[in-house]
């Protein structure tokens, strides 16, 4: 940092690492970059890139960005890659549509001017009180506006993230796929949605991720419930047979005063179940999360769902669903989102009456909508995929078990002992108590829902993509609708399906 200067200068180093003086700077933060789509061409030779912050020098292969606001920036070609990867159809070092990485930064919040000198040694960035000072941590500075830092970065503190606790079934079921090999988790580029449906999402954003926690909260009672229900029982079999293989039943036995221990336990183990049963049924956890999650997906939908809505047409149905699609249908239904969409129609209606007119409207849409179905695509087919090795591991632990029984059982016709009752004993009841979490889970049937709601929502993609390949020739918006419409109804039908699929299993938790 120079003091010469009227106003601070800050130099990029060029070199890998954060600088000194930000690392060493109290208010800093650190901050990770949105994925957004952004536009790109590159450089065929020297230029001048007029920036918010200054005028920059680009040299031939230096990509030159357009962000969401339309603002200019370049990012050298040395580093380009790592920040950046290409959408469909654009292909990896031409011009076209872009999505920014998740990479992380540290920001220091300014506040008084200063300038940042670039690792060019000539392009210098001027940044006003209020500005962040951003430490790529590759030996380049920048400068960002308070406006356009909140809606491309995200903080995440100095501090790792406390770690995700896991709920108890999903430490069971972890615990019992250990050794398979799961398909690995393919991180989704979402692209970034039309301006004008921005405000739309921003104004819902704060009930679905309301409604989203509450059905994460009541999903995870309400499953580790009955793995627990299950399991707990078969601990209280095991408790019940133990003093007899210890010979502790026996009243000339030294430890014959302690077989109660075992008995206490049992009575402990069978209050658990009792209390899990009593506190699920006295607290509705699974209708609480059935509807929850519910209204978050009703919600999470809206901003896909309101470019399809007739403005010209007044309706007095309030719920968009119900506007769009047929009212005979079984349609879901919340009286949280019926008030939202009434709350939200007036916005709607002013940021979405011309938009079909509008061919960077449509072409933004499609992309972002697309990409949100791409994403549920992924989800289903992880779903699938760890249900199958679900159900899979179950019926092969379940087979050793009933095995074993089995071998025990003709062993004890040979040697009799009290412990191969034990395991006659307990191992058919762990293996029974795995098969009705299994059961409860409905594993099975989630494994080929998923699997075919995937297949079905790829097949959705490429007609919308179809619909949407017009060429030169003018799209026809009204199969790129119908496109959009059948999507969201085939959602929505299979929202219903899960429904009839999980309610029936209240196992009086619900």
């Amino acid at each position: 940092m120079s003091t010469a200067q009227a106003v601070p200068l800050y130099r990029s180093s060029a070199q890998p690492g954060y600088s000194g003086f930000v690392t060493a700077d109290p208010q800093r933060v650190r901050a990770r970059k949105l994925v957004r789509e952004i536009q790109v061409r590159f450089a065929t030779g020297p230029c001048i890139v007029q920036s918010p912050e200054g005028a920059v020098h680009a040299r031939a292969g230096d990509a030159i960005v357009t962000g969401t606001a339309g603002e200019h920036w370049r990012v050298s070609r040395a580093h380009f890659a790592r920040k950046y990867q290409p959408v469909p159809p654009t292909v990896e070092g031409e011009s076209g549509r872009y999505a920014s990485r998740p990479y992380e930064v540290m920001a220091v919040p300014m506040t008084t001017p200063f300038e940042v000198l670039l690792a060019d040694g000539e392009s210098r960035l001027h940044g006003r009180a209020g500005d962040w000072l951003i430490d790529y941590g590759d030996g380049s500075l920048g400068v960002v506006s308070p406006a356009i830092f909140t809606t491309t970065y995200e903080s995440v503190g100095l501090k790792e993230p406390p770690p995700k606790r896991m709920a108890l079934h999903e430490v069971l079921q972890r615990l019992i796929l250990i050794g398979v090999r799961l398909p690995p988790a393919v991180p989704m580029i979402q692209p970034a949605p039309p301006p004008a449906l921005r405000p739309l999402i921003d104004a819902i954003a704060a009930q679905h991720g309301e409604f989203d926690q509450r059905a994460i909260h009541f999903g995870h009672r309400y499953r580790s419930g009955f793995w627990a229900i299950y399991l707990v029982s078969a601990l209280a079999v095991f408790c019940a047979v133990m003093p007899l293989a210890l010979g502790w039943d026996s009243p000339g036995h030294r430890l014959h005063s302690l077989a109660a221990l075992w008995a206490a336990g049992e009575v402990l183990l069978i209050g658990t179940v009792s209390l899990i049963f009593w506190r699920g049924q006295r607290g509705h956890w699974q209708g609480q999360w059935l509807g929850a999650r519910t209204t978050a997906e009703l919600i999470w939908y809206l901003p896909m769902l309101a470019p399809l809505l007739d403005f010209a047409a007044p309706s007095s149905e309030r719920n968009w669903y119900l506007q769009v699609f047929d009212p005979g249908q079984d349609l879901p239904s919340s009286d949280v989102v019926t008030a939202l969409c009434a709350r939200s129609e007036p916005l709607a209606q002013q940021l979405l009456a011309d938009a079909w007119s509008d061919r960077a409207f449509v072409e933004g849409y499609t992309s972002w909508a697309s990409g949100i179905l791409a994403g549920q695509v992924l989800y289903h087919r992880r779903v699938a995929a760890r249900q199958h090795a679900l159900v899979r591991r179950v019926h092969a632990l379940s087979s050793w078990l009933f095995g074993l029984t089995a071998l025990g059982a003709f062993t004890h016709l040979l040697i009799h002992t009290m412990w191969l009752s034990v395991l006659t004993t307990f191992f058919p009841a762990l293996a029974a108590s795995l098969h009705g979490a299994l059961a409860q889970s409905e594993a099975y049937r989630l494994w080929h829902t998923s699997e075919r709601l995937a297949a079905q929502l790829n097949g959705a993609i490429e007609r919308i993509r179809a619909a949407s390949a017009a060429g030169n020739s003018p799209v026809d918006l009204a199969a790129l609708r119908g496109s959009f419409e059948a999507a969201i109804a085939l959602i929505l039908e299979e929202h219903q399906d899960w429904h009839l699929l999980i309610r029936p299993h209240s196992l009086k938790l619900g």
